[in-house]
């Protein structure tokens, strides 16, 4: 559902088109309520000034009349909104023209009409006037009709400039309620939250500060349309609002993200501690309001994620900051698996610290060609040489190599895995190129990140073309979750690939997803059971079921099957037993430099 915000009054009111007033009338007796007070009289002949007053009066003005050339002078330029003025060329303390070169000299804001009163009517007069700033001459004594054709020419003006200058008051109150407010929900944005943080850390009081997140939003938006989703949204808003008894900012920081500031009165005198108990408790109460369905759609549960994190004088950061730590938290807690809450502690804040170091550092080191490739024999039943897995190595300048277990993971959360992927890609296929006599395929393990970019597959074509490698020398390793995301695009790619040559293994099959539809639908031509299964054999009863079953799958459906984490004998007896098997692990081959591996198993098989 949207909402949609009106336009001001002003933009739709005909006065904006063209200043139709209704005081252009004939009769003036149609003036606008706005334009009732927008004369004044500066004369000092009294029996002039009650002329005017009474006719403009009967037309239905209320006008306003001074006497002193100072006194008008110091009106016009308080005067808010500009003014008809009837100025009387002679008067006392200050005469028409000087104030007329004064008003002009300053260029105020408002640009008052001024139409000069003289008994002087030589065509010199005239001209002094206008020069000096006048808009219009009016000769003493006036005439009615005169006068009338006066007014309204400076209504014109007057009215357009001041319906100009509300319609841009308005304007500029629409565009900041833009800026710092969401479309759809009306709650305040990001830009106005982060705004209440930064007034509470410069007012040295402490707050409470938690980010909330709809769990699995995306799949709601997918199956039930945007309209749905962003109805649920204005929901949850005002449901969120409804959880605080407390003066509270309930701001919309994201698509599904929103954000609670609840500052805390008398300073400084909350603790850490405290706070953090009262943001467990608030925790607890929108997790259980959150639980009760929403009456859209015959009915929607949904379940959040909490992240939430102190706001305190004695820790003085910038907001994003602050926001950048409570988000810290919220990630946690949707990695745990989301419906929980996660509080930022400083354990929390060394760990991100420690990522932070480490994805800088591994960037350096891919530029400065720290990393390493690895090879991990994979071996016959006959214990020849099949291939090896593709695995990358850190070596950093001061630490020595680091494992993979800690620096992939960083990787993969940021752009560096695919820099990363190239990388291994191009040694592999330097290593068969020089190796190209060899009958032996190396393994290459591809992120979700690389396969889901547009030139993929451009990229891998290019990267064996540049060699001159044969593309079934190398095997493409992808995960079960892949498998399942996007599955027309995946078997598009994977289908392209498969017809070059290409031939696609299943990484730590049996540990992601039940359905196996993509079996029978994809070109993949083997299975790599997860260590996770090998490591029960040959005792674990489960263990057994499993890989005898995955056996009969692969055979059935023609597939190879590859068995990782080898490291005892009774492990690969029961293997060799169980079908056909390729094997890999420590107990065959430990990871190695990519040359040296080659160079054994090489000549290990002469």
């Amino acid at each position: 559902m949207k909402t949609y915000l009106p336009l001001p009054r002003c933009f739709a009111s005909p006065l904006f088109y063209g200043a139709g007033l209704a005081a252009l009338d004939t009769d003036l007796l149609m003036i606008e309520e706005y334009l009732k007070d927008k004369i004044i009289i500066a004369e000092d002949d009294p029996i002039t000034e009650l002329l005017l007053k009474s006719t403009l009066e009967k037309w239905g003005f209320d006008p306003t009349d001074v006497q002193d050339g100072q006194e008008a002078l110091k009106l016009l330029r308080t005067a808010e909104e500009p003014r008809i003025v009837l100025l009387d060329w002679l008067m006392p303390g200050m005469d028409g023209i000087d104030i007329v070169k004064e008003l002009r000299r300053e260029e105020k804001e408002n640009p008052h009409y001024v139409i000069m009163l003289t008994s002087k009517n030589e065509k010199k007069d005239v001209i002094l006037a206008l020069e000096a700033g006048a808009d219009d001459f009016l000769s003493k004594p006036f005439d009615t009709d005169e006068l009338k054709a006066r007014i309204k020419a400076g209504l014109r003006l007057v009215g357009l400039h001041i319906q100009l200058k509300r319609a841009i008051k308005s304007a500029n109150k629409l565009a900041d309620f833009i800026a710092h407010y969401d479309q759809t929900t009306g709650l305040p944005n990001r830009v106005l939250f982060t705004e209440r943080i930064d007034e509470l850390v410069n007012n040295g009081q402490s707050a409470a500060l938690i980010l909330v997140n709809i769990d699995r939003f995306k799949r709601i938006n997918q199956a039930k349309g945007l309209d749905l989703g962003d109805l649920l949204l204005n929901y949850f808003g005002a449901r969120l609002q409804e959880c605080f008894e407390e003066e509270a900012v309930v701001a919309r920081i994201a698509a599904d993200e929103f954000g609670v500031l609840i500052p805390f009165d008398g300073g400084c005198v909350y603790t850490t501690d405290e706070i953090i108990n009262f943001l467990y408790a608030k925790a607890q109460r929108i997790h259980a309001r959150m639980a009760e369905r929403f009456p859209i759609d015959e009915g929607v549960n949904i379940t959040v994620s909490i992240g939430a994190a102190p706001v305190t004088c004695e820790i003085a950061l910038e907001p994003e900051e602050f926001l950048r730590r409570v988000d810290t938290a919220l990630r946690k807690a949707k990695a745990l698996g989301g419906n929980q809450t996660v509080i930022h502690d400083r354990k929390m804040e060394e760990e991100v610290r420690q990522r932070y170091d480490m994805e800088k550092d591994l960037a350096e080191g891919l530029d400065n060609g720290d990393l390493r490739l690895f090879l991990q024999a994979q071996v016959r039943p006959d214990g020849s040489f099949h291939g090896a897995e593709a695995l990358v190595r850190w070596m950093h300048p001061k630490k020595g190599m680091i494992s993979p277990g800690l620096f992939i993971p960083v990787a993969e959360e940021s752009d560096l895995v695919l820099r990363i992927g190239r990388w291994v890609l191009n040694e592999v296929c330097e290593l068969l190129c020089k190796y190209s006599r060899e009958d032996f395929t190396l393994s290459v393990n591809i992120s979700p990140k690389q396969f889901a970019r547009e030139d993929f597959v451009d990229e891998i074509l290019s990267a064996v073309s540049e060699k001159s490698v044969s593309p079934d020398r190398i095997i493409l390793e992808v995960t079960e979750g892949l498998l399942i995301n996007d599955m027309d695009e995946v078997a598009k790619k994977m289908i392209r690939l498969s017809r070059a040559g290409f031939r696609f293994s299943i990484d730590d099959f049996g540990t992601g997803y039940s359905s196996l539809s993509y079996l029978k639908s994809l070109p993949i031509s083997e299975i790599k059971i997860d260590r996770t299964f090998v490591k029960g054999l040959p005792g674990d009863e489960d263990s057994r079921a499993i890989v005898k079953a995955i056996f009969l799958m692969a055979e059935a459906l023609g597939m190879e099957v590859v068995a990782e984490g080898i490291e005892s004998e009774g492990q690969a007896m029961f293997l060799s037993k169980a079908g056909n098997v390729i094997y890999q692990g420590f107990l065959f081959s430990k990871p190695a430099p990519a040359g040296d591996a080659i160079e054994h198993w090489l000549h290990k098989d002469k």
